[in-house]
């Protein structure tokens, strides 16, 4: 499960950069993010959703 603390230094040390990301979520809650060329494994959805918005969702946690 994914931390609001693991992607904001994800986001402030450059390994994402700009307004999306690509997220992995189980049972409908953000699991994890995958970066450009990461393997995804075949069982895995993958979004693409606003950084902001799931900074906003996991902050709420």
């Amino acid at each position: 499960m994914l931390c609001y603390e693991e992607l904001r230094e994800a986001v402030d040390n450059g390994y994402i950069i700009g307004d999306t990301l690509n997220v992995v979520r189980k049972n409908g809650k953000v699991f994890d993010y995958v970066l450009p060329g990461e393997p995804v494994k075949p069982e895995e959805v993958v979004t693409i959703e606003m950084v902001s918005d799931v900074l906003a969702e996991l902050q709420s946690f």
